[in-house]
């Protein structure tokens, strides 16, 4: 935590947005906050579990910007999204989960790696959301960042549901042409037979059924253009599945950041 003691964050931002304000964490107080909702978000509210610090961060916290979304009245952080620029450094947590090339030269001169997206449960809505993607917009703009990249989550870990999903990705052509592995430590052991079970295709039923296994997040990034680039990987720490996301800038949807940059 001494390393954010004197924070200051690398990029200007700060929109005002009926009853919030949209900017970046400015004071080590600020970035405090976040690890506070993170931590409720992802632990105390998912897991069911705390820890003594009441606070989630790690090693790469220090070395990012985070957004967030302030509500006026009660100046009280409401949501965030860990910003990661290339131009800052050559480590990055999809590496800690994904088999990646070197420092992610694929996606070079320029990239945002997005993480640790959470909103306060009594705020979920479109609104917020929208706001949360506008922020990552201006964000790539002003870093000059050519793709997105990050970690995308599914709340579950039933392995035979993340095929069905993850087959519904492939059936809606909705995979990148470059699909990257999970670390040994972070695979699902019976993936491929529940894939093999689908092999076939999905049916009408099966669709719906993965349509509403996906989270709004997740389906805001397809909205938005993005495409899936991985099999999962299972995060034992958070009892999730991942699924790396990649949004190449010249390829986000127009109508979609239109739409954002409508939000007053």
């Amino acid at each position: 935590m001494t390393r954010i003691s004197k924070w200051k964050s690398k990029v200007s931002l700060n929109i005002e947005v009926g009853p919030y304000v949209l900017k970046l964490a400015e004071t080590q107080k600020e970035v405090i906050s976040c690890f506070q909702l993170r931590h409720q978000v992802f632990y105390q509210e998912l897991s069911g579990k705390t820890k003594k610090t009441k606070l989630d961060f790690d090693d790469f916290d220090p070395i990012c910007d985070h957004l967030i979304i302030v509500e006026q009245t009660t100046q009280k952080i409401v949501g965030t999204y860990r910003m990661h620029s290339s131009n800052e450094s050559n480590r990055f947590y999809t590496e800690t989960e994904f088999e990646m090339p070197r420092q992610m030269n694929c996606f070079r001169p320029s990239f945002v790696e997005l993480g640790r997206a959470c909103i306060h449960q009594d705020h979920r809505k479109g609104l917020v959301i929208s706001l949360l993607w506008r922020g990552i917009v201006e964000y790539m703009n002003r870093t000059e960042a050519a793709y997105l990249i990050g970690c995308s989550s599914l709340k579950y870990n039933n392995t035979r549901q993340v095929a069905l999903v993850y087959k519904y990705f492939e059936q809606k052509e909705l995979l990148s042409s470059q699909i990257f592995k999970p670390q040994k430590a972070y695979q699902l052991s019976d993936f491929l037979f529940w894939l093999m079970v689908y092999s076939a295709g999905l049916n009408d039923k099966q669709i719906e059924e993965a349509e509403q296994l996906i989270p709004s997040l997740l389906k805001t990034y397809i909205k938005a253009g993005a495409k899936i680039a991985s099999y999962p990987a299972y995060d034992k720490e958070f009892n999730c599945i991942d699924f790396i996301t990649i949004l190449k800038k010249s390829e986000m949807n127009s109508r979609f950041t239109s739409k954002l940059s409508r939000l007053n």
